[in-house]
């Protein structure tokens, strides 16, 4: 069952959204109403138009246009959310670049763009809800016989039972053995008459490995009915999350685990975003950062900046920058701090428990080293240790460690659970979008306060 991409649908929709984006636009001079854009009209007109028309690009590069049957709607609300919010920061920067002292410009952005959001949520909530109607009706669905009678096969069965929406269903099953889960109509070798009778829209392969040379002679029936055969693999276990299949030549290479930062679009999306976050949080942060650089010259020798080892994306190891919090001394490179470290200084101290020790790692992420958000990053040796004892903990090294995290705001930083945090790592990574490294930006700041050390034993 392939998920449909029409061209026109999404042509269709660009020009609906257009329309919108540049209603909310010129719906929000009405309501900003400022001088500076009454002074700087056209300009103002111009700005507005191309940040709608670019808009539309943001939409196609975010793939909100795919149509998506299998999808919940929350995700794509999540998913609209999220390309909203990166264009308003695009626009935030453009914006202190050409007017920077225009505060009317700055309220026309989020005005413009809060308005485009609700009126193309509510556009995608009434056509997600018509489509949903519309393929639950009976008479609308497609109907689907299943090959192979095993878990799969008993799986897909009821999430298309579960989810009518889908516009499914299931007319029985094809399979040598007895089966109380499902409507049997035949054998395998009962295939070609069962599809002549019931002519179904669609066959769906879902047989066992012992069955897998009966798979060519299956897909051969329904060539020849004009049938099309989709297959549920039968390695489908071994599938972590989304999987896509690439070409090589003829040969189709399925991915056990998709990464959506391996696409180029979202990962220019994350870039750009490290990128204007990092520049402004490192304006706004300059001041507590010159005070902590003279806390830390006066509370002990040695340099200010703490440079240490990491290991960040593709196992590359980099150096990462924190004000120095603890005395200088031969295990920086080796070891965690202890409980009552004597090592660390007062000073150092406090700049642990509110994080301030961190905020050099923001020139980490401006240089391309580190992410704002992402899973965070641990000592070479440790690394070693961990991946031997813990499954799947080098997954984490798929992408770019980050200075907060999903397992950091969930409470996995410190003396926690190692498996935790990279199950929520993985999550993070498998799930990412937009939307979620800015949820977790903002959440970031209420969890600082409250940051445990790491111990080692």
């Amino acid at each position: 069952m392939r998920q449909n991409n029409d061209k026109t649908t999404a042509l269709v929709n660009a020009f609906f959204d257009l329309i919108i984006n540049i209603g909310s636009i010129y719906l929000a001079i009405l309501i900003v109403d400022d001088v500076s854009l009454n002074t700087f009209g056209r300009m103002t007109v111009a700005i507005s138009s191309i940040c709608a028309i670019a808009s539309i690009f943001v939409y196609f590069i975010c793939d909100i246009y795919a149509i998506r049957i299998f999808d919940k709607l929350h995700k794509e609300i999540i998913r609209l959310a999220g390309a909203q919010l990166f264009i308003n920061s695009v626009l935030v920067v453009v914006i202190l670049m050409v007017s920077p002292m225009e505060s009317g410009y700055y309220l026309l952005s989020f005005v413009g763009s809060a308005i485009s959001f609700v009126a193309l949520s509510i556009k995608k909530i009434l056509t997600v809800k018509i489509s949903h109607s519309i393929r639950s009706n009976k008479k609308h669905r497609k109907n689907v016989l299943l090959v192979g009678g095993g878990k799969s096969a008993v799986a897909y069965a009821k999430q298309i039972e579960d989810n009518p929406h889908y516009g499914y269903s299931v007319l029985g099953v094809v399979c040598n053995k007895d089966t109380e889960e499902l409507k049997k109509l035949g054998n395998y070798d009962d295939l070609k008459d069962i599809v002549e009778r019931e002519q179904p829209d669609e066959v769906v392969i879902a047989v066992g490995i012992s069955d897998e040379p009966l798979i060519q002679s299956f897909i051969e029936i329904c060539d020849n009915e004009g049938i099309r055969a989709s297959i549920i693999p039968p390695m489908y276990k071994y599938f972590k999350s989304k999987c896509q299949v690439d070409m090589v030549g003829s040969l189709p290479v399925i991915n056990t685990r998709d990464i959506p930062l391996d696409n180029t679009a979202n990962a220019v999306m994350k870039r750009l975003l490290d990128i204007v976050v990092s520049v402004v949080m490192i304006i706004l942060t300059s001041p507590v950062m010159f005070l902590a650089f003279l806390g830390v010259r006066l509370s002990s020798k040695g340099p200010v900046i703490f440079k240490q080892k990491r290991v960040g994306k593709n196992n590359k190891i980099f150096t990462i920058y924190k004000f120095r919090s603890m005395r200088v001394n031969d295990q920086e490179e080796t070891g965690w701090t202890t409980p009552q470290d004597d090592r660390k200084t007062r000073f150092g101290a406090f700049m642990r428990k509110t994080g301030i020790d961190e905020l050099p790692q923001l020139f980490n992420v401006l240089v391309g080293n580190m992410s704002i958000v992402g899973p965070r990053p641990e000592l070479p040796n440790f690394v070693e240790e961990y991946s031997k004892k813990i499954p799947l903990y080098k997954v984490k090294h798929q992408v770019k460690p980050g200075i907060t995290g999903l397992a950091q705001i969930y409470g996995f930083r410190g003396d926690t659970s190692i498996e935790g945090r990279i199950e929520m790592d993985i999550k993070y990574i498998e799930n990412w979008s937009l939307f979620s490294d800015i949820k977790i930006m903002l959440i970031t700041p209420f969890k600082m306060f409250n940051r445990n050390e790491k111990y080692i034993k």
